[in-house]
């Protein structure tokens, strides 16, 4: 199989299952491939440019790992010195910017303590507009932040400054100035909806004592394999912000109930 920067991990654990371990040697970053649900998760996601930024490490790299295994580099590639993970000259909107109008905010320590800094990072969203930028400081690239925000008006550029350690910095693109705002549940009566499936049609969960990312790999797994017309009752810490925007791609509809400071019962079906 011929690979490039451009080749999605997944497309190259399904040609050859080896690649997970040949992956997971460059780096402890990778570790998390050996996963079956974690990996399931971010290699239909990443590419090896992707994963190579995330890792600190140079795309060669994975090419030196993948040959014994029967990979080749396309011949369409050209130089391999621009096949490197290293980021290129930053976009002009974000050049041109003073340190001043850069908004900073670590969560290192937030995610370290196993603590979610979606509402964080939010807040600081909400203070952008354009004339200024956000360098949200952490160990890996969120590349979920990416979809999210770029459906809100934001562009996105990342810099691998460690092997722990990215900035990646969030702006306005384009002249007008996006609302920023919550994935907000659908309004629906929660207690309607589990009368509607009952209780043989409904399985249930308790995710509350993994940490992160355990909690939204659990739960797709088990809508995975949730049969057809079933519901899957939830109970969480928080609302999981980061898990919304997956079940909507994955055709999924959900409704939320707070129950308090750090109990909250999510309701997932299928959309009809």
């Amino acid at each position: 199989m011929d690979i490039a920067a451009t080749t999605k991990i997944s497309s190259l654990i399904k040609e050859n299952p080896d690649a997970v371990e040949a992956i997971a040697s460059i780096s402890s970053h990778f570790e998390k491939l050996r996963n079956p649900l974690l990996r399931k998760l971010l290699a239909s996601r990443v590419t090896i440019a992707d994963a190579a930024r995330i890792g600190g490490c140079k795309v060669e790299a994975f090419y030196e790992k993948l040959a014994p295994l029967g990979f080749t580099v396309s011949s369409s590639q050209g130089s391999t010195r621009a096949l490197t993970a290293e980021a290129g000259p930053r976009p002009a909107a974000l050049a041109q910017l003073p340190p001043e109008n850069i908004i900073t905010l670590d969560v290192r320590e937030a995610i370290a303590a196993g603590h979610d800094p979606f509402q964080r990072i939010m807040g600081a969203v909400q203070k952008l507009n354009s004339t200024n930028a956000l360098l949200l400081v952490n160990t890996f690239e969120p590349t979920p932040l990416f979809a999210i925000l770029a459906k809100k008006g934001y562009a996105a550029y990342a810099e691998v400054q460690g092997p722990d350690l990215v900035h990646t910095y969030f702006w306005l693109s384009g002249g007008g100035e996006a609302t920023p705002s919550e994935t907000k549940a659908p309004n629906r009566d929660f207690e309607q909806l589990l009368h509607r499936f009952g209780n043989s049609k409904v399985r249930s969960i308790d995710v509350r004592h993994l940490e992160m990312p355990q909690p939204m790999v659990t739960i797709l797994g088990e809508l995975e394999q949730m049969p057809p017309g079933e519901a899957l009752y939830v109970t969480h810490r928080r609302v999981p912000q980061f898990l919304l925007p997956q079940l909507e791609e994955r055709g999924f509809t959900h409704a939320i109930r707070e129950v308090g400071p750090a109990e909250v019962h999510l309701l997932i079906y299928k959309a009809t």
